[in-house]
């Protein structure tokens, strides 16, 4: 079993593959007035309100990135005309509230959960941190500091799985108006100033940018406040930016020098997969049934990690995926996009076995679509465990909300959350493999990055395709437990599994203090 060489990719028709629709339009509202968008009201005693911005990380001037998340982070940190810091979080503390400020590629959204008994205030609250921000240059100087310290030591020295993920996105969108971390580069954040993050403010914080979203125990009383409270914006803000599908590349590595006691591996290649795309449930079944994030039921936890105990878990996406914190296994709202991608995570090996470690995730793919291609009973138990999972993608009005502002983000008119347990049902084990099937054409342009030591000795093996061998746990006696006689068959095909580089200029070495610098 092999990769398919490069010269077998047709670049061009990559966006034909899964008959996705052009990447959506993103009008400005007539006349400038915000959108809205409210669930139905009930009973229930907390109200979400968010103020939702098409403005993201994709507006960072070259030479300034981060300066999007960093304006929203001083909006939503740094006090109000009328409140300091301080005084912002003291007024929130007795409502039991924390406005969120998420920034995405093309979303900033800002949102709260508060009891109705408070909602007036906090709408006021709201209003004032979008509309008119205090500024303070300490508090300027606090955030920004902030995020480089969250860049420079949170994620480069202590995240690596997020490290390994966030290097897999500026890889796959170079060139790209994807292509640059959320949060910024060090060297870049460290040159804003509190001009740059006013005149952004200016840019992007208007009317005809912003949805308004209200869910739960509400009255249109409390719709009307909130309209009122942004009226101050302006009417129009900068020209949007447009998004251009990215094609994917031919396969290429980066090694993030680190020196780690384990090695984490993030592979993955842009795609024109949406969640408007006809598709999608399909693939969302096969994603389940190969590696369900943060779940025991898939292919790859069944065999990295049951089988051969190589790590904690191994999961695929078929979009961009971010956990919603703590234990959560439901991914972030607020992050919808109008390009897709496809991406397999592995979380950290063993610095012996992440070699191969990651020629089996690709010897697992491979075979999921060409000798091995997904069962009638996996898809049944498949699809009744999703069937009563997906009602965790709904636990909360806040997250209806969230994704019903995702569907008006990216111009899906068909709502992706309402629809998604029929559509689910609907599925039929040939509908799965056919639309998983055409990744076999996809799979040649998977690229990779692992977080680990010895960089230059792991890119020798990858670029001779030198055999990295299964080293498995010894048991007390310090013997290796007897392995059955397929598995240790497999293990001896995928040790030599190539990873389709072409040489040298295939495989690039970052030393980890370089990376987002």
């Amino acid at each position: 079993m092999r990769r398919l060489p490069p010269s077998a990719i047709r670049l061009p028709l990559m966006a034909l593959l899964l008959a996705a629709p052009a990447l959506a339009s993103t009008k400005s509202v007539a006349g400038g007035s915000p959108g809205v968008l409210t669930l139905p009201p009930n009973d229930q005693p907390a109200v979400a309100l968010a103020l939702s911005f098409r403005a993201g990380a994709i507006d960072d001037p070259i030479g300034k990135s981060g300066l999007t998340n960093l304006t929203a982070r001083v909006l939503s940190e740094g006090g109000t005309e009328s409140l300091t810091a301080k005084q912002l979080l003291e007024a929130l503390f007795p409502m039991a509230a924390t406005v969120r400020a998420r920034v995405d590629k093309e979303q900033t959204t800002f949102f709260v959960t508060v009891h109705r008994d408070h909602v007036q205030k906090m709408i006021a609250i709201l209003g004032d941190m979008v509309a008119h921000p205090r500024f303070d240059a300490a508090e300027f100087s606090r955030l920004r500091d902030a995020t480089i310290n969250d860049v420079g030591k949170r994620l480069r020295q202590g995240d690596d799985e997020n490290l390994g993920k966030e290097a897999l996105g500026e890889l796959m969108f170079r060139n790209h108006a994807y292509g640059r971390l959320n949060l910024g580069h060090v060297s870049e954040l460290r040159k804003l100033t509190l001009d740059d993050v006013k005149k952004q403010w200016a840019r992007l914080y208007s009317r005809d940018r912003l949805t308004i979203g209200v869910a739960g125990g509400y009255t249109p009383d409390m719709v009307e406040k909130l309209k009122d409270t942004v009226k101050l914006l302006p009417e129009a803000g900068a020209p949007l930016v447009p998004i251009a599908l990215q094609q994917p590349h031919k396969p290429r590595v980066l090694l993030v020098e680190k020196p780690t006691a384990s090695t984490a591996v993030s592979i993955g290649l842009p795609w024109s997969l949406t969640r408007q795309s006809p598709d999608f449930a399909a693939l969302l079944v096969a994603r389940s049934a190969f590696g369900e994030h943060r779940q025991m039921n898939g292919r790859l936890m069944q065999r990295l990690r049951e089988q051969r105990g190589l790590n904690y878990g191994d999961y695929a996406y078929i979009e961009h995926f971010e956990q919603e914190g703590g234990d959560a296994v439901t991914a972030q709202t607020g992050r919808a996009r109008r390009q897709g991608e496809f991406t397999i995570w592995l979380r950290p090996v063993q610095n012996e076995n992440a070699l191969f470690a990651t020629r089996a995730a690709l010897y697992e793919l491979e075979r999921s679509f060409t000798t091995e291609p997904f069962s009638d009973a996996e898809i049944e138990r498949t699809k009744g465990f999703l069937d009563g999972y997906v009602l965790l993608y709904a636990q909360t009005e806040a997250r209806k909300l969230g994704y019903a502002l995702d569907d008006r983000a990216v111009g899906n008119n068909r709502a992706f959350l309402e629809n998604l347990r029929a559509d689910i049902a609907k599925v039929t084990t040939a509908d799965v493999n056919r639309a998983w099937s055409r990744m076999k054409t996809l799979m040649p342009a998977l690229e990779i990055v692992m977080v680990g030591p010895n960089a230059a000795a792991m890119k020798q093996a990858i670029v001779t395709n030198a055999a990295s061998p299964m080293h498995y746990q010894k048991d007390a006696e310090g013997n290796v437990p007897k392995k059955p006689d397929a598995l240790l068959a497999a293990d001896k095909v995928i040790e030599k599994l190539p990873l389709g580089v072409s040489g040298d200029a295939d495989v690039e070495i970052i030393p980890v203090a370089k990376m987002f610098e």
